[in-house]
């Protein structure tokens, strides 16, 4: 029977979590620790948490999306706008997860059966669909969505809805071929192939999903905004890529990818803008320069730390 062992790479997340938290808590004089902070860094993580849960099935697939934040803002635009015009408020809701939807199954179809780099075709849906979501407001302005779904932003009903989809998202990775699949591919999509993965179908349903949770990302925004703006989404898959690798999953994906690491590093992204500001060093280039650096030295130790632990594992003799 072989031994349980924790491998190096799956502590550095937690690792650098505590240090930043630890930190800031120290340098803030203990505000970090306020019921107000931490609920405002919940709230501020929430978007970001979502919309990663989503992208990390590409992710883990060795893929990326970058369309996430255009995808946002476009779903968010229509539902609104359709819901206002059919004065059916509720009709925002399972609209906008629809035109997020059919634009991931679109980039999974390109990505997929088109053997195009999703990182090329995610970064021309990001710079044609951002043109087309200015277009519509500017035509349209920026509108205010219906009352009845204002309701969506209470505290009661956000959070807990919050950890409901989360727990949805870590039932749909960990304990679903949808998420062993993905991973499989990671590590190695010719063997994936080889042992009877569908391959095609797989990429298809990770872009899905990503587009899936852009339209949650685009209802919890729209309830907490109020309504459409013209920054929507914007440079949000840039925070949400940053949150996954911040995590400590390799660009590689495959087994790095786990749920917990876009969690951690969603919120030490928050804690970095908190804190600073909670400090006096709010300025954005200071907030930029800190989180790319601490960035780049995550995934070198996490690199590092998957290094050692595919040489030790190598190394190890079999227990029994």
């Amino acid at each position: 029977m072989k031994r349980f062992r924790i491998s190096l790479q799956d502590t550095v997340p937690f690792i650098a979590f505590l240090i930043i938290f630890v930190f800031f808590a120290v340098a803030s004089n203990g505000n970090m620790l306020s019921a107000y902070t931490l609920r405002t860094i919940l709230d501020q993580s929430m978007i970001t948490i979502l919309i990663g849960l989503g992208v990390l099935f590409a992710a883990a697939q060795g893929s990326i999306d970058l369309s996430v934040g255009v995808n946002l803002a476009l779903s968010g635009v229509l539902a609104t706008r359709v819901a206002l015009a059919t004065d059916l408020p509720w009709l925002m809701v399972p609209l906008a997860l629809l035109f997020a939807l059919i634009v991931g199954v679109i980039v999974g179809v390109i990505v997929s059966r088109f053997k195009v780099s999703s990182f090329m075709v995610t970064i021309a849906m990001l710079i044609g669909v951002r043109g087309l979501v200015n277009y519509i407001q500017t035509k349209i302005g920026v509108e205010y969505i219906p009352d009845a779904v204002r309701v969506l932003n209470l505290p009661n009903v956000k959070i807990p809805l919050f950890f409901a989809i989360v727990a949805i998202m870590l039932y749909l990775f960990e304990f679903t071929k949808a998420g062993r699949y993905s991973k499989a591919i990671g590590e190695n999509e010719v063997t994936a192939r080889f042992v009877g993965v569908p391959i095609t179908k797989m990429k298809i349903l990770a872009f899905a999903l990503s587009g899936l949770m852009s339209g949650v990302g685009a209802v919890f925004t729209l309830v907490t905004v109020g309504g459409t703006t013209n920054t929507m989404g914007t440079f949000l898959e840039m925070k949400v890529a940053m949150a996954i690798f911040f995590g400590g999953v390799l660009v590689t994906g495959g087994a790095s990818a786990k749920i917990y690491k876009v969690l951690l590093g969603s919120l030490s992204i928050t804690i970095i803008i908190n804190g600073l500001a909670l400090i006096g060093k709010s300025e954005s280039q200071i907030s930029e320069m800190v989180e790319g650096l601490l960035l780049l030295l995550i995934l070198f130790i996490t690199i590092l730390a998957n290094y050692r632990d595919r040489r030790r594992v190598k190394t190890a003799p079999d227990e029994t």
